[in-house]
């Protein structure tokens, strides 16, 4: 462990953020800030108290680690700056976003925009889920520096024999959220071959029966479960498949890949990136593009080649030699 600290500065403490503190923890003296979002009046109290935290201890240290450019980006990677201090910043994908019609990303609020922008501009590093999200960043933030560094996924694994079916992971409980992972498109794929098993797991059906409508009979469709149980599911499955409108990275395509599943995705974000060669990749929008993926998917034999392409590159182990190998460089 070395003696350099670290200000670890985030808005919720995920899966993913919570996996790069316990990573840091074990190298540098971190301290954490949390800006909470969940309101805006909360935000802004937040960002005020960052302000203040900023002016009195930024100087006591030597690497300012944020997750997302967002609002809360702004500050930290402008006192870095004044302060001559190094700034990391993670950028997960919605901080690259725009989608106008659902209101989807950072880059729908022009305000917002400017301060994720400032953020990775400015930023001594800008640390990119996939390789989509790296080619985004280029794009709109042109004086940015940026490097690729792939989640880590920390695994449960189940040994339910495989069944005949086909899985889709998608938390959600909003509008937007049911648009944004495609679900309209899964329930469509459903409906259109009724002689195949589906699941999907996380759906909030009673929030979105608006929006769902009638469910096909060969639809089950499961609420959030425990990762345990999650797991169980993806290791039961033979096929998962994904048509996200909208996807930095995929977390649920690689647990899924882990359990053997043979994927297929919608060619959108960094999907392709982490399914590789295997699988199938479709357009998303065409229902009978996505049945004849399936079917074929169906009839392959089973292969532990999906396993070993994400134990290779996408473990928290992998990401963990990658972020301290980044941050020790400028040691």
């Amino acid at each position: 462990m070395t003696n350099k600290r670290l200000l670890f500065v985030y808005t919720r403490l995920s899966t993913f953020v919570k996996g790069d503190l316990d990573i840091l923890e074990k190298e540098y003296k971190v301290s954490t800030f949390c800006v909470d979002n969940t309101t805006k009046i909360k935000q802004l109290f937040a960002i005020i108290r960052l302000f203040i935290y900023l002016i009195f201890n930024t100087n006591k240290f030597d690497i300012i680690y944020t997750w997302f450019a967002d609002y809360h980006s702004f500050l930290p990677v402008l006192f870095a700056k004044l302060f001559g201090k190094r700034s990391y910043v993670v950028i997960g994908g919605y901080d690259v976003c725009r989608i106008k019609s659902l209101k989807y990303g950072s880059f729908v609020n022009p305000v917002r925009g400017f301060m994720a922008k400032y953020s990775m501009n400015k930023a001594t590093l800008n640390l990119c889920v996939s390789k989509h999200v790296e080619h985004v960043v280029r794009c709109v933030a042109r004086k940015s520096k940026r490097e690729l560094l792939y989640n880590g996924i920390s695994f449960i694994y189940a040994h339910n024999p495989k069944e005949n079916t086909v899985l889709s992971v998608a938390i959600s409980s909003t509008q937007q959220s049911f648009y944004i992972k495609g679900i309209d498109r899964y329930i469509e794929v459903a409906r259109a071959a009724e002689d195949l098993k589906f699941t999907i797991v996380g759906l909030d059906k009673t929030n979105l029966s608006h929006i769902i409508g009638e469910v096909p009979e060969n639809l089950e469709i499961i609420p959030k479960v425990p990762h345990k149980e999650l797991a169980e599911y993806y290791a039961k499955s033979k096929v998962y498949c994904q048509l996200s409108r909208s996807e930095s990275f995929a977390v649920a395509l690689a647990e899924a890949m882990y359990h053997n599943c043979v994927p297929v995705i919608a060619n959108v974000g960094g999907m392709p990136e982490v399914a590789g060669d295997y699988g199938y990749i479709v357009s998303g929008n065409d229902s009978a593009e996505t049945v004849m993926a399936i079917r074929s998917a169906l009839n392959l034999p089973e292969s532990g080649k999906y396993r070993e392409r994400v134990v290779e590159k996408f473990t928290t182990e992998v990401r963990a030699k990658a972020l301290l190998n980044i941050l020790d460089r400028a040691l």
